[in-house]
């Protein structure tokens, strides 16, 4: 059996093989040998996007924990990252009082006040942060890759260009996680629109974004399952910050996916990726699958 892996964001500093012996590893802790007899890869795209991500003049947004940088220049960047993070703040129990009191706390010099999405834009991290130290920054770096992804030109070419080839091989069970997700979705739907002849008896999506509102809107339809998906289960930690602790249905995404949000992910963020892979769900699917 073929299996693919397709990583999230900030795996700029990692290269293709030490992702694929990480998430091997963490599969195998729990399950020895479940991916020996399988033709493993790892579909690397994290120096791409993080160059498309960074390769203008930015000007930074100070959060804490993991800054990362805003063009505050570009007024749909803003309402793409604020919508994003304003669905984190409100599934969280915050709303305009806990942004309002975050600004007051805020640097006046870490945005330019009089740039209204942007001044949103600390508040509702900042206001985030509050609640659940450092998840604001956290969802605030996968908004902003995916953010570059579906929309920077070219960005969404450049990786996909990478991640397609590795489509092709079949039959394949899918591995995913955070922005991974949105491109696996995104290519698959593709490849659907375009008749092609593909078997995936699994598509694993961990931590996924798909059901962010601001995802959803830049995505577009259709979304449903490919028909050549046999089966695809979403899994996720209802304290993660990306997930926003919402199943991938009919009323958040799509039909017939199966949802787990059991999850007990023991980062600390509750999304990284070593934290799913060894859940008994994921772990039950892929034997199944294999």
């Amino acid at each position: 059996m073929n299996v693919l892996m397709i990583h999230g964001i900030g795996q700029e500093g990692s290269t293709q093989q030490i992702l694929t012996d990480k998430w091997t590893k963490s599969l195998h802790r729990v399950a020895p040998g479940l991916l020996e007899s399988a033709a493993v890869s790892m579909a690397y795209y994290g120096t791409t996007l993080a160059d498309w991500t960074t390769g203008k003049m930015k000007a930074a947004v100070g959060m804490g924990v993991d800054d990362t940088h805003v063009d505050i220049g570009d007024d749909e960047e803003l309402k793409f990252l604020a919508s994003a993070l304003e669905e984190a703040l409100v599934e969280s129990g915050g709303g305009e009082a806990e942004i309002e009191a975050a600004l007051e706390e805020a640097d006046s010099n870490a945005v330019p006040m009089d740039t209204f999405f942007g001044r949103r834009l600390v508040g509702l991290v900042r206001a985030l942060e509050n609640i659940a130290p450092a998840k604001g920054s956290i969802l605030l770096r996968v908004v902003k890759q995916g953010h570059t992804y579906l929309t920077a030109p070219g960005a969404g070419a450049a990786v996909d260009a990478i991640v397609r080839p590795y489509l092709q091989r079949s039959p394949q069970v899918l591995i995913t996680h955070s922005l991974g997700t949105v491109i696996a979705f995104k290519l698959l739907r593709e490849m659907e629109a375009q008749g092609k002849d593909v078997e995936i008896p699994l598509l694993i999506t961990m931590g996924s974004p798909l059901g962010l509102g601001a995802v959803k809107e830049k995505l577009g339809p259709p979304r449903r399952k490919p028909s050549f998906v046999k089966r695809w289960t979403n899994f996720y930690d209802p304290s993660d910050f990306v997930a926003l602790g919402k199943d991938l249905d009919e009323s958040t995404f799509a039909a017939g996916i199966e949802n787990d949000g059991t999850v007990d992910n023991q980062t600390s963020n509750a999304h990284g990726v070593i934290g799913y892979l060894p859940h008994k769900g994921i772990i039950e699917a892929l034997k199944k699958a294999m």
